[in-house]
């Protein structure tokens, strides 16, 4: 039963409602963020703020192209030594091949990074937050035919102990981000 809500054993009408894919990205060196605030028990704990090192440190805003960015959280364990972890996989696409873009791809590869993730669902998702983000690969290119995309699909990484941590949005602008 896909709309099925498996906690409570009935058919929740918000879960028939859930849209696919990454509508906006928010970036950052971790080194960046000296502190989350979060609110709420374990394991509904959901994050309602940053610290931010400096006055003159923010998150970097990226707006997707529908359906072309995801976000996929495999679990690995290991039943041996009782190991249970999650590979969080951030597939991002930017468009229009230019000095801009090689400079942005650059910077990107060049830290390890945090993330906000916006899904088209409207969920709010923090990533990064234990061992940071890196780039793992990617693509880019100039396409063959007139429509192709002209830029680049890029890859990163993280490793977490848990399910990603949902940030708790109440509006209140900090830097470029309203939590």
């Amino acid at each position: 039963m896909a709309c099925s809500n498996i906690l409570y054993g009935h058919n929740s009408a918000g879960a028939c409602k859930i849209i696919g894919g990454v509508e906006t990205l928010y970036l950052t060196n971790s080194d960046n963020v000296t502190a989350v605030g979060t609110t709420g028990p374990t394991p509904l704990t959901q994050i309602n703020s940053f610290t931010m090192g400096a006055t003159s440190d923010f998150f970097y805003e990226f707006k997707q192209i529908q359906e072309t960015s995801s976000l996929t959280m495999t679990p690995a364990a290991n039943v041996q030594n009782y190991s249970l972890f999650y590979d969080c996989v951030l597939t991002l696409v930017f468009t229009d091949y230019n000095a801009e873009l090689r400079y942005i791809v650059k910077s990107l590869a060049d830290n390890n990074l945090v993330a906000v993730v916006k899904l088209r669902s409207g969920e709010y998702l923090y990533v990064g937050q234990e061992l940071g983000l890196d780039i793992n690969g990617g693509e880019g290119g100039s396409g063959v035919a007139a429509g192709d995309r002209n830029g680049f699909s890029l890859t990163f990484i993280s490793r977490k102990d848990h399910l990603l941590v949902v940030l708790f949005v109440v509006k209140k602008k900090q830097g470029n981000l309203y939590l």
